[in-house]
């Protein structure tokens, strides 16, 4: 049984991809958070970083509606997006890669890594409050050296999903 703290994350992870708020994710949704995504990071279209951002954005599509789409609808409710978040193969083909794609683009200065600068510039573009977003950045930044490198950011997602 999921705990209430897992009840939380996965209603905030839903509604960011829900994007209209009707209650289920379609294609257009995430089409809608890609193309958001690209534009706050100032992707150029056509560009390698929009190529690969668009084609993980299309995969997490095709691999949340993959098998879980029971209802035939052709859109993901939210106990099938939790189904989908459960499976191992999910996380580490699709969701981790996505998730820590759309962390890259904000490292704004290319250098390989996010300052908790950069960190907050993206969260607050995304609407999170300083708060929260510096007890997030705090948490994953597991060196304490004040930036986040790939290795950290994966490892903490991977926690977050698994625990």
């Amino acid at each position: 049984m999921a705990t209430q703290a897992e009840r939380d994350y996965f209603q905030t992870l839903f509604r960011q991809l829900d994007s209209d708020g009707d209650g289920k994710i379609a294609q257009v949704d995430l089409d809608q958070l890609v193309q958001t995504t690209l534009m706050r990071s100032g992707a150029v279209p056509g560009s390698e970083r929009w190529r690969r951002i668009t084609h993980l954005g299309n995969r997490l599509w095709d691999d949340l509606r993959a098998g879980l789409d029971t209802d035939e609808d052709g859109t993901v409710s939210a106990r099938e997006f939790v189904t989908a978040y459960r499976r191992p193969e999910f996380l580490e083909r699709t969701a981790i890669p996505f998730e820590v794609a759309v962390l890259e683009m904000s490292d704004s200065d290319g250098d390989g890594k996010v300052s908790v600068t950069e960190w907050l510039a993206w969260h607050q573009a995304k609407g999170v409050p300083v708060p929260e977003a510096l007890r997030e950045f705090s948490e994953i930044d597991a060196d304490g050296d004040g930036y986040l490198a790939r290795g950290e950011y994966t490892d903490a997602l991977r926690t977050r999903y698994k625990s």
